[in-house]
């Protein structure tokens, strides 16, 4: 009984040890290299301010063009510009994991203020399945 007790303690410490290293591992990412998604985000984020939904569109899953639609994308493209102006680059990126997908988070520079354009992929994936933009003048308008 006393040898299983200090098994017992013994892979407890090793769980947790394991535990505490999976979170220093480095986040798993899209099946595009971080040069190809940088491009993708740039592309998309140049197609709003040219007013072109197909090449804003052009990345996207059949899922997100399905619920993207012209009139959602019209809105978007009048809040951005409204609130924080032209984009003019994007930074580097935070990338992290979520039930199965990639987040890539990019604080990106407009005009009035910066703006995080938050874009999801499926682990290995290569199509974009969500795009959140997210800033202080973006939240006061959508108000």
């Amino acid at each position: 009984m006393r040898g299983y007790t200090k098994f017992l303690s013994v892979s407890v410490v090793i769980l947790s040890l394991l535990a505490g290293l999976s979170g220093c591992l480095p986040a798993q990412k899209a099946g595009l290299t971080d040069q190809q998604v940088a491009t993708v985000v740039e592309n998309i984020l140049k197609a709003i301010d040219n007013n072109n939904y197909p090449s804003f569109t052009h990345d996207f899953s059949p899922q997100m063009k399905s619920a993207f639609t012209q009139q959602k994308f019209s809105q978007l493209q009048t809040m951005l510009y409204q609130s924080s102006g032209k984009f003019i680059y994007i930074d580097t990126p935070s990338i992290s994991n979520n039930q199965g997908y990639v987040i890539y988070r990019y604080p990106t520079k407009y005009d009035n203020e910066t703006v995080t354009v938050t874009i999801t992929f499926v682990i290995g994936g290569q199509e974009v399945e969500g795009i959140f933009f997210d800033s202080t003048n973006l939240r006061k308008v959508s108000q």
